[in-house]
């Protein structure tokens, strides 16, 4: 009976997690932002504890090289990129948006010794009218591929 029970928790834990580990909640954190600046990029990376996980080749948390900010308080209308607001993209399950919405670009400064969290340094890059390219689970963006 102990068994059973664990593994329906298994499964349905499995199944509320995407294949890219991230669900519609972790992508908010990490790439909504409404008013968004390019001078904010440490400071909300920061706040948001938004890191580079351990991989086998770097066994620490690290400083995340790169993250996508779309500067927007609808997030209905990212979420629409899975439906009506969106077309595939390509042949591998993703999305991109037929609405233009701004984004800041933020690429890790690297510094001599290198930053850790929470002490990571960004400079941003503001670009408007961006497509914005996702991957979709359960009509929700769990993954950001990019914008062009």
């Amino acid at each position: 009976m102990k068994i059973s029970i664990f593994a329906d928790v298994l499964l349905i834990s499995a199944a509320l997690i995407s294949v890219d580990g991230q669900s519609w909640t972790q992508f908010l954190n990490k790439h909504i932002k409404d008013w968004m600046t390019a001078g904010q990029c440490s400071t909300v990376i920061a706040a948001r504890r938004i890191v580079q996980p351990p991989t086998q080749v770097n066994p620490r948390i690290s400083c995340k090289t790169f993250n996508t900010f779309i500067s927007t308080d609808d997030v209905n209308a990212v979420r629409a990129i899975c439906g009506r607001g969106g077309m595939p993209h390509g042949n591998n399950g993703m999305r991109i948006s037929t609405a233009s919405f701004p984004v800041v670009d933020c690429n890790l400064v690297f510094q001599n010794p290198p930053a850790v969290p929470p002490h990571c340094q960004y400079k941003g890059v503001a670009r408007n009218n961006r497509r914005i390219i996702v991957r979709c689970e359960n009509g929700e963006p769990v993954h950001f591929h990019g914008s062009q």
